[in-house]
């Protein structure tokens, strides 16, 4: 089955699910990490990709800890 992802600019075709983003405990990611790849601060919902955040509206305090705390490559 074919799949669509949002990404508020275009509509892509997925030819397959991609692949969920498991933790280090083998369990699908959810709630909000730091990417180090990116630097950016995403959140997860059942291992797949969902929000990208706005690092201007974030408190410093939440980032830093975050950054520590909740990371990914």
């Amino acid at each position: 089955m074919t799949q669509l992802e949002f990404n508020f600019y275009s509509v892509e075709v997925v030819p397959e699910a991609p692949d969920l983003r498991k933790g280090q405990d083998g369990l699908p990611l959810n709630g909000c990490y730091y990417e180090r790849s990116t630097g950016s601060f995403v959140s997860y919902v059942t291992g797949r990709r969902h929000h990208v955040f706005n690092i201007e509206v974030l408190e410093k305090d939440w980032m830093e800890k975050t950054k520590r705390e909740r990371w990914i490559e």
